[in-house]
């Protein structure tokens, strides 16, 4: 037999995110428990992190942690590089493992993800996890059934590094399905890519102010709020899914609440068109985060830096400490001229270098954003937007 019981937490996101999600993580873990030291991580590839499993830190990354895609307890992996091995390698595993991640009657789904390089196709790699399980179960006296639309247990099927790991997702969706976004824009961003590039900005919500000249329907500033104060990741009436799996039932049954409670953020949200802002409202009413966030409408350049100033003073903060972030517009989507587009990265760039002491974080896939914004990036690291290819850059405004 290839194969090999796994006892992981494996945190998935965008490619190139795994330190920064390692940093959330280890921030989560010094606030959430009292003398837990969060082994280092083990890294796979440009956006996976593992570590060990333990029920109480995978209830915590699936509550908390917004960098993430995907949170995953790994429960088997093989190097069988056929289908007949495969299902021999599961089907053994299965059979003698006690954990208790499933039951009697319990349901489930499978999605393959990243095995283009396995000798079969997807439809057949899920077609033999979903036979090893039910076998698998059934000599431990378990039935289980499959049901794509509404399972029990959603299990995953990935390649890493020549292995396939077979998974059970925590949370039973995507991570940046959040439940905050009532309303959104023809270009929205992504939840937990939103919040990356609020962690990539360094934004201290203890000693600083957040700035969003081109907020849009207010992901980032919604976001930056919620990492401020540790705010759970579900804000809708659905929790994660493995609320009702054995094994972790009585560490997710709680309801969730803030972490950093005693961390007030203060977050300016501008945005120049109206259905966006609308947006922007409700979506912050909806997330709970309407206490932290100004709000201003209209061109960014009309919220000047001294207007700004005097509004972080007013609220009891340091105008002379602050980080500006934001994700403006590519062309890509929203069908701007190349030429209207470098005019506006060209006062972005003004406006931002206006805030003296000052950081500014940005995601931008442009390739004509850096020379128009002006300056040079203290820090320039490739991100995807989608199908874009972009940038994340820091600036250090002077």
């Amino acid at each position: 037999m290839s194969g090999r019981v796994v006892q992981e937490l494996r945190l998935v996101g965008l490619g190139g995110a795994n330190k920064i999600m390692a940093g959330e993580m280890s921030r989560l873990a010094l606030r959430a428990f009292d003398d837990y030291r969060l082994p280092e991580p083990r890294k796979q590839g440009q956006g996976s992190v593992s570590y060990p499993f333990d029920p109480k830190l995978a209830a915590l990354a699936v509550r908390y942690h917004r960098t993430s895609a995907r949170v995953l307890w790994d429960l088997y992996c093989s190097d069988a590089g056929r289908l007949e091995p495969l299902y021999d390698d599961l089907l053994a595993l299965i059979a003698n493992d006690e954990r208790a991640w499933a039951w009697n009657g319990a349901s489930f789904s499978v999605s393959a993800y990243n095995v283009d390089e396995f000798a079969a196709g997807e439809r057949q790699i899920v077609g033999v996890v979903k036979n090893a399980i039910i076998a698998g179960l059934a000599k431990r006296g378990m039935q289980a059934s499959v049901n794509p639309e509404r399972p029990d247990l959603h299990i995953g099927a990935r390649l890493y590094e020549g292995k396939l790991y077979v998974s059970l997702d925590l949370a039973g969706r995507p991570m940046h399905q959040r439940g905050y976004r009532q309303m959104s824009g023809p270009a929205p961003l992504r939840e937990d890519l939103a919040a990356l590039l609020v962690m990539w900005s360094r934004f201290n919500a203890k000693t600083e102010a957040l700035v969003d000249p081109m907020a849009g329907t207010g992901t980032i500033a919604i976001e930056a709020a919620c990492l401020a104060k540790a705010r759970p990741v579900w804000q809708s009436g659905r929790g994660p899914a493995c609320a009702v799996i054995p094994a972790m039932k009585e560490f997710v049954a709680d309801r969730a609440k803030p972490l950093f409670t005693d961390t007030e953020p203060l977050i300016v949200a501008n945005e120049q068109e109206a259905v966006a802002f609308r947006a922007l409202s409700a979506n912050l009413l909806t997330a709970g985060c309407e206490s932290s966030v100004i709000t201003h409408n209209g061109d960014f350049s009309a919220l000047s830096a001294d207007r700004v100033r005097s509004l972080i003073s007013e609220r009891g903060g340091d105008p002379d400490c602050g980080v500006i972030v934001s994700n403006p517009p590519y062309g890509e989507r929203l069908q701007q001229e190349g030429a209207q587009l470098n005019n506006l990265y060209r006062r972005l760039g003004d406006y931002c270098h206006e805030f003296r002491g000052w950081r500014a974080a940005f995601l931008v896939a442009n390739p004509d954003f850096e020379r128009a914004f002006g300056g040079r990036p203290r820090k320039k690291k490739p991100m995807r937007n989608g199908p874009l290819q972009g940038f994340l850059y820091l600036y250090d405004l002077g």
